[in-house]
């Protein structure tokens, strides 16, 4: 089709009621992030293709509309808004939202740092964080589509889950303040006199720690303390207020610094996996995808 010569652009518009409402060719050129030349042959090329003359231009006086003019800003107003309402419901089309289940250490650590590669390969994606759920109730919430995507450090893969993608081997270590290990070497301590700290969550249940102390034979003689934040955890060691279960990757900086020593307990790892709701959209792929290479880093013990 051949372009009419009568044909203006949305962009000559825009600069029109611009200039109209600032009621200055030269705040309007300041509003527009443009030259204030670039306004008036804005303005010009809109009134050659119109035929008719939309301002009175006087050397130093305010450009005023001429009846021409004010006809055309209120017309010009509301195609620019249509404009804008297309264009809003067509990236909302577009969008696709994933709702991520996800823990606050893998959150911060792994998934933030993939953010501004996710969001600018693929924009229209809106992720959705949620805090994590008990995993016996992940299939239920998948089926009721409320979430698309979960990732947990637990102890083995739960095969009923769908698309359910192992990650790798989280390493967990048992710490305490240094010399602890040497107290206990010497005989001056016993494992059983240990103050157990463990982190406990509605989505972690303290039982895993509580089944490897027992299945290493330890009975602790002083009641669990039980916290709901890992990094209070982790600190409250470093105090000196006892020991803990804690990630290697949590606390491997503060082992190289010697404010934490590693036990001699054997602790198996957790295992990181990802599972995605056969009814999420294509869009949770993605993010899974880049999710499960983020998680690739995980440090492994000395």
């Amino acid at each position: 089709m051949v372009p009419d010569k009568r044909d203006f652009t949305l962009q000559q518009l825009r600069t029109f009621v611009c200039a109209a409402r600032a009621g200055s060719f030269s705040r309007a050129a300041d509003q527009l992030g443009i030259s204030q030349p670039a306004v008036s042959d804005q303005i010009a090329m809109l009134e050659e293709r119109l035929g008719s003359q939309l301002f009175i231009r006087r050397r130093g006086t305010t450009p005023l509309l001429t009846s021409e003019g004010t006809r055309l800003l209120e017309s010009a107003e509301i195609m620019l808004n249509a404009s804008t309402e297309m264009r809003g419901e067509n990236q909302e089309a577009r969008r696709q939202r994933v709702r991520l289940c996800i823990g606050p250490r893998l959150r911060d650590v792994y998934l933030k740092p993939a953010l501004p590669r996710l969001y600018r390969e693929h924009p229209e994606i809106e992720l959705e964080l949620m805090s994590l759920i008990p995993t016996d109730e992940v299939l239920n919430e998948f089926d009721r589509k409320r979430i698309d995507l979960v990732v947990y450090s637990m102890p083995g893969v739960i095969a009923s889950w769908p698309n359910v993608r192992h990650i790798g081997e989280a390493p967990v270590v048992a710490v305490a303040e240094p010399g602890t290990q040497a107290r206990l070497d010497a005989g001056d301590l016993r494992l059983d006199d240990l103050n157990f700290i463990i982190h406990s969550s509605k989505a972690q249940p303290e039982l895993w720690v509580e089944r490897q102390l027992r299945n290493r034979g330890i009975k602790p003689t002083k009641p669990h303390l039980y916290v709901g934040f890992a990094d209070i955890v982790q600190q409250m060691v470093e105090d000196g207020q006892g020991v803990a279960l804690l990630f290697y990757e949590q606390v491997a900086e503060s082992v190289a610094r010697g404010r934490l020593e590693i036990l001699n307990i054997d602790i198996p790892p957790l295992q990181r996996v990802i599972a995605r709701a056969s009814s999420a959209a294509p869009a949770a792929r993605i993010v899974e995808d880049f999710l499960a290479a983020a998680l690739q880093e995980i440090p492994s013990l000395p």
